[in-house]
């Protein structure tokens, strides 16, 4: 299969990959937050926010096995690749049973001391932070799947095993909660569709690599070769883990559990489709890794400029009318409670997560992708201490709408990242970036607010709010065809997809 049907399917799968547990957050989250209650919502919110401290525990080895695999079998070095499998697998495992066992056994500080839990919630609160040990184990499992899948550039494996787990500890889950058995059988059900999905990827890890057997022992090349990315990894884990995690922290600290839960949710979302747009275009990092170590820069410089292109007008697209509407969505999906909580807070992060995916979803591809990994250390450092600074000073004081501007605050560092990157690693000045790819999309976006603001007053309800989002994506897609923010290379994706499904629809009747 060629690079550019490959990149279709991948781009493709991707897509549904985040579009699909996306919409059933949505469906889910009102139904949880009725049945639950605010207070047992923000505490099954808070088990990705305890597992997400432990991370720091992998030391970003998923940055090397997606690299090193596509460089290996690019190169068809099969031994090499089978060492990588062996070593990083057995380091996850090793991991994941420590930190099950430090989130097991701080479960009882975490509910009396650390979060501010109601007293008659206490004991329940004890199980939930138990589970999320169990939890981190199958989510390291899952790390460890999803980067070889990466890594083999077969995205529709790694998004296909994430869909359908996720849905069944969904439904699972709100079975377990009408059953009586409350927040614990929840999140009981989450942890076990997680931890099964880790024992999926290793069995089609055996089926998609022939070679790939199993081989106890390390390797002492082989964790020679990813020992630097296991150092700054580890920096990058720690910072991401606690940093990325400081507002609901702080929030949860200050102003409480039921805080935190109501914050989770437009946070989630806009998280959520930031990750849903970066993951679309995540083919560029095993892209990146194989055509730097073939030495093909003007065709890495050619996909780089078109890809820019493509998610500064996808984020246009998604975060624009979610910064004019976001308040009215919340309250007619949530309630007006929890949509006044959030009424300007949803547009700060709106806002944060529109310049934070166009700005740095490729750079940091490019970076850790051509093996820059001590520079993307660097900037995401500063990135975290700029963050972690803006939680600290901002939250206490004005609440939730500080989260908010301290993410805005990050987006500073971003963009500086953005312009780093192309300049030193692409050899792409800045000028001629925006030039080329930022400033059709951007500048068409903010002409359809103009017209998104005159809208409002219809949006007051699902019907006048769904036709008035629909009313700026056609003209955006329109518009962006004359201008040019779509070209030759988006048709040519569709037109690839479409035929695929063609072929695959006949295949599958013929026989």
């Amino acid at each position: 299969m060629d690079r550019l049907n490959r990149s279709s399917i991948n781009m493709i799968a991707s897509l549904i990959g985040y579009a699909v547990p996306m919409v059933i957050n949505l469906v889910v989250i009102p139904i949880l937050l009725s049945a639950l209650g605010e207070t047992a919502y923000g505490l099954q919110s808070l088990v990705a926010v305890i597992i997400g401290y432990l991370t720091v525990m992998d030391m970003g080895l998923d940055y090397p096995i997606t690299k090193y695999l596509a460089e290996d079998l690019a190169k068809k070095d099969t031994e090499s690749a089978n060492r990588m499998l062996n070593n990083s697998l057995q380091l996850y495992l090793i991991i994941g049973v420590i930190g099950m066992a430090l989130i097991f056994f701080a479960a009882e500080m975490l509910a009396y001391k650390v979060f501010k839990v109601p007293g008659e919630m206490v004991s329940e609160a004890i199980v939930v932070f138990q589970l999320a040990g169990i939890g981190f184990l199958g989510s390291v499992g899952m790390s460890w799947g999803r980067s070889v899948a990466m890594g083999l550039q077969r995205f529709e494996i790694t998004y296909g095993v994430a869909v359908l787990t996720n849905l069944a500890g969904v439904c699972l889950g709100l079975m377990m909660v009408y059953a009586g058995y409350g927040v614990s059988g929840y999140v009981l059900m989450r942890v076990i569709s997680t931890v099964f999905a880790g024992v999926i990827y290793w069995i089609l890890a055996r089926w998609l690599l022939p070679f790939y057997h199993l081989q106890l022992g390390f390797d002492s090349a082989t964790l020679r070769r990813v020992r630097g990315y296991i150092g700054y990894g580890l920096m990058n884990r720690a910072l991401g883990s606690v940093v990325s995690r400081l507002d609901q922290t702080f929030i949860a600290i200050w102003l409480g559990v039921a805080a935190a839960g109501i914050y989770s949710i437009p946070f989630n979302i806009m998280t959520s489709l930031g990750y849903m747009i970066a993951y679309m275009l995540g083919f560029m990092f095993p892209l990146a890794s194989e055509l730097h170590s073939l030495g093909q820069l003007e065709i890495l410089q050619d996909i780089y400029i078109r890809s820019t292109r493509f998610i500064t007008a996808l984020s246009s697209m998604i975060f624009i009318p979610l910064i004019v509407f976001g308040d009215l969505f919340m309250t007619l999906w949530v309630g007006t409670s929890a949509g006044e909580q959030t009424r300007y807070v949803i547009v700060l992060i709106a806002l944060s997560g529109y310049l934070g995916t166009f700005s740095v979803t490729l750079p940091n591809s490019i970076a850790i992708g051509t093996g820059r990994i001590k520079q993307f250390t660097i900037y995401n450092t500063i990135r975290g201490v700029v963050l972690g600074t803006g939680c600290f000073l901002l939250i206490k004081p004005m609440g939730l709408e500080g989260a908010g501007a301290a993410l805005l605050i990050t987006n500073i560092v971003e963009l500086f990242f953005l312009v780093f990157v192309s300049k030193n690693y692409l050899h792409i000045s800045p000028f001629k970036l925006f030039r080329s790819a930022h400033l059709s999309p951007i500048a068409l976006g903010l002409a359809l607010v103009i017209l998104t603001i005159f809208l409002r007053p219809i949006a007051h309800s699902w019907i006048g709010l769904i036709t008035s989002i629909g009313i700026f994506e056609v003209l955006y897609i329109l518009i962006g065809y004359k201008m040019g923010v779509f070209g030759d290379t988006e048709k040519r994706v569709i037109q690839n997809y479409i035929s695929f499904i063609s072929r695959y629809c006949l295949d599958k009747k013929s026989s």
